[in-house]
């Protein structure tokens, strides 16, 4: 069982209950919907909506008892996750000619902390087995050195050291990284173990793997706000009326708990699994939950689509770049800071360029909205300690037309 544990993104939903879940997914909804537009929209309307947001947060909380039943441990973590999110956002809001610092595409919050790294036991004679055990939160990326390799945020692994051994526990997040040591000492050596050195392979230095004539692009993944706009798009004369509202701007394209359609559902910051077989791709998203099924054997896009959020997905392989071609959606999602009709049209390539990374671009293109087709694009990380958790966005859904609209 993989575990996430983060006072940002990306995160599961904090098991909160009552109205605060609600608030706090609609947080992270919010700040990932602001931070695609341009910056200094963005930043306005990102300020605007963490004053409101935290006005009516304090008064949801007066009349709700649902936080008092949570342990005092949680309560710090979920005011962490608020202050974290909230504090840079609003300094960012009112200085919006400095862009706010990132790390590997996401917001800076706060530094990575290992709470917990043992081994047990501690001394023992050579061939004979050590647990080793480590917890951390706000840490994005964890790993051991000595061939232990990727890590969860919270975990056990056994290993069985052949000279007294030091095993470095490393845990990056967007805010700073932390580092702990360990030594376990062994005793009754084998002489020829003295000059032994473990031989590692980091990850991104791993081949990558193949299926047949084409990588293999299967793992988990997230792009988050790595992904990014390659070209401004420009409005053909006469459809300014397809740019969004301030009130829609203020809401955000999923406080329906709908599917945010594509390319958008990549750029969330929530993992996405991708499953390769032969002749099928299949791509999980965590959030919401979504899911496409791309068959890759040449099959065209069916007859009389009905439109969909997702739209319908075909795949072909141009050497070693998968290209999918999706087409049949409805007018319901948004693209950035613009709707789009049901000629909606995007080409997705996935190119996996080591180990640990897939090259994604997003062509887009809408001929009753774009006078040309523009891009999105950036990395897809690997995550292989992960699995996705559920998501469940419906749970305690609540109207914040009243929060955010009508309190102005």
């Amino acid at each position: 069982m993989q575990h996430r544990v983060g006072c940002g993104f990306p995160i599961a939903p904090l098991p909160l209950v009552g109205g605060p879940l609600n608030s706090w997914r609609y947080v992270t909804h919010a700040v990932a919907a602001f931070s695609l537009g341009p910056p200094r929209k963005r930043d306005r309307r990102l300020l605007t909506f963490v004053l409101n947001w935290q006005a009516g947060l304090k008064k949801e909380m007066r009349r709700s008892k649902s936080l008092s039943i949570l342990p005092r441990n949680k309560k710090r973590l979920i005011a962490a996750a608020v202050l974290a999110v909230l504090l840079p956002a609003t300094a960012a809001a009112q200085e919006p000619e400095v862009p706010a610092p990132r790390a590997e595409g996401f917001p800076i919050g706060p530094p990575a902390k290992i709470t917990n790294f043992t081994a047990e036991p501690s001394s023992v004679r050579s061939g004979e087995p050590v647990t080793l055990t480590w917890a951390a939160f706000n840490s994005d990326n964890m790993s051991i050195d000595q061939c232990v390799g990727v890590i969860p945020a919270r975990g056990t692994r056994r290993v069985t050291p052949a000279v007294t051994t030091t095993y470095t526990l490393t845990a990056k997040g967007r805010g700073g990284n932390d580092k702990r040591s360990i030594t376990v000492i062994v005793s009754g050596l084998n002489p020829s173990a003295l000059s032994a050195a473990p031989i590692c392979i980091d990850v991104q230095d791993q081949p990558i793997p193949r299926m047949g004539d084409h990588p293999d692009l299967s793992g988990v993944y997230i792009g988050g706000f790595a992904i990014v706009p390659m070209d401004k798009p420009v409005l053909k004369p006469g459809a300014e009326h397809f740019k969004l509202t301030e009130e829609e701007r203020a809401l955000g394209p999923t406080a329906q708990c709908v599917p945010p359609g594509v390319p958008t559902s990549t750029m969330w910051p929530y993992p996405l699994e991708i499953v390769q077989k032969p002749d099928l791709v299949v791509i999980l998203y965590e959030a919401y939950p979504m899911f496409r099924i791309i068959p890759t054997d040449g099959s065209p896009h069916p007859d009389n689509l009905d439109p969909t959020y997702m739209g319908n997905s075909v795949g072909h392989w141009e050497g070693d770049t998968l290209v999918v071609d999706v087409t049949g959606f409805s007018d319901k999602t948004v693209i950035t800071d613009y709707h789009h009709t049901t000629a909606f049209h995007v080409v997705e390539r996935y190119r996996r360029t080591s180990y640990d990374t897939i090259n994604y671009v997003a062509t887009i293109d809408d001929p009753n909205v774009f006078a040309a087709p523009w891009r999105y694009g950036g990395p897809l990380k690997l995550h292989p300690e992960w699995d996705l958790q559920e998501y469940v966005c419906e749970q305690n859904n609540k109207d914040y037309h009243d929060l955010l609209i009508n309190k102005k």
